[in-house]
């Protein structure tokens, strides 16, 4: 293992996708692990590429949710077709109706809050069977340590 320091590798960031300026690190003038905690420099290159990679993903969500608005705005103001616009960079662009989504009568919701119950039921006593998916990884904004 190595130091409790690992600094995050900092080579070439020149990659296919455009960087977005942020750096998890700006903010602070050390990276600070925990004393117990010691990491490989290939796990903390891992660790660090995702955290880019997720970065770079949060920054993409949002300049396609702004251009995506730019367009609605469009239609709506009759300037631009929902259907049948050009290809644009290999990619052929429409707009979809909204997802359907149900309101149902007091009554169903009864049912199924019983429903619900009999489940959680079920759970308790052992009838039930648990089923586990597969690993994977989530990546959040870091809180503050001690908290």
């Amino acid at each position: 293992m190595s130091s409790s320091n690992v600094a995050a590798p900092r080579g070439d960031t020149s990659t296919s996708s455009p960087s977005v300026g942020l750096d998890p690190l700006a903010s602070s003038s050390a990276l600070e692990w925990p004393s117990s905690f010691s990491l490989t420099q290939q796990a903390a290159e891992a660790l660090w590429a995702a955290v880019e990679a997720k970065a770079s993903l949060e920054a993409m969500k949002q300049r396609l949710a702004e251009a995506t608005a730019r367009l609605d705005a469009l239609v709506e103001l009759g300037a631009l077709p929902e259907k049948n616009l050009p290809t644009v960079g290999g990619f052929c662009l429409y707009r979809q109706e909204g997802r359907v989504s149900w309101s149902y009568p007091a009554s169903i919701k009864e049912l199924e809050g019983q429903l619900k119950k009999r489940k959680q039921l079920a759970e308790q006593l052992g009838e039930a069977t648990q089923k586990r998916g597969e690993p994977f990884w989530t990546i959040k904004p870091a809180e503050p340590l001690g908290q």
